[in-house]
């Protein structure tokens, strides 16, 4: 056996049986001692690997492991989240999930159109085409249409719902999350929980992006 700086040559022995085993443990210089890489040769008439490459990861043992546990988890992570979205696509559809989902009083979902107000297209690219006003048992709702006449898409980033006493109303969601392309027209949904009971007369509304285009839509009044 001939040895290197990065290569091993071995010559098997003339006698060596077909079959006939032999265990080669390599260490590397900066690794502990109880570290390396065994390799098993086996004799076999007729194939023969005259090279093997071999390349050395430079991280501890205890690196790699923690890298894999890391990875175990975001498995797990991404399996629990997994198994959550087909437990919500399952879930009841319809008036039954408002309902279970304590949405549904016995005044049931109120709406009100908008009439559209210029001073809501602030600006030159964005114009808003309709809107509602959604009122339910635990949440007020907008939807509103708004065409992009920019030449850059426009994607919402964050959405304000302020109650006309000036308080900002917490849990907001909004849908889609998708950018509006430069001449097309997208539905944006904006939610906010409300008690039962707080006397909300308008909401304003607030769309934003990263980049410096918003759109306030002022003194929406609810059904």
């Amino acid at each position: 056996m001939l040895r290197g700086r990065d290569s091993i040559s071995f010559v098997p022995p003339p006698d060596l049986a077909p079959g006939e085993r032999l265990r080669l443990t390599v260490r590397f210089e900066k690794d502990p001692p109880e570290q390396g890489v065994t390799f098993m040769l086996v004799a076999h008439p007729g194939q023969v690997t005259h090279q093997v490459d071999v390349f050395h990861d430079g991280r501890s043992r205890a690196s790699l492991w923690q890298e894999l546990e890391e990875q175990r988890a975001k498995n797990q992570r991404l399996g629990e989240e997994n198994q959550s979205l087909h437990g919500q696509l399952n879930a009841p559809g319809g008036l039954l999930r408002v309902y279970l989902n304590g949405e549904l009083g016995r005044q049931g979902i109120a709406a009100k159109a908008l009439g559209v107000d210029t001073a809501w297209n602030a600006e030159d690219s964005l114009t808003i085409m309709e809107g509602t006003v959604f009122r339910s048992f635990y949440s007020v709702a907008v939807q509103v249409s708004i065409k992009n006449s920019g030449t850059d898409p426009w994607k919402v980033e964050k959405a304000l719902l302020v109650a006309n006493q000036g308080q900002t109303l917490e849990g907001i969601r909004f849908d889609p999350p998708q950018a509006i392309d430069p001449g097309a027209t997208r539905v944006i949904f904006v939610e906010a929980r409300a008690a039962p009971g707080t006397l909300l007369e308008a909401l304003t509304l607030t769309l934003t992006e990263e980049g410096p285009r918003s759109i306030t839509m002022a003194n929406l009044p609810l059904p």
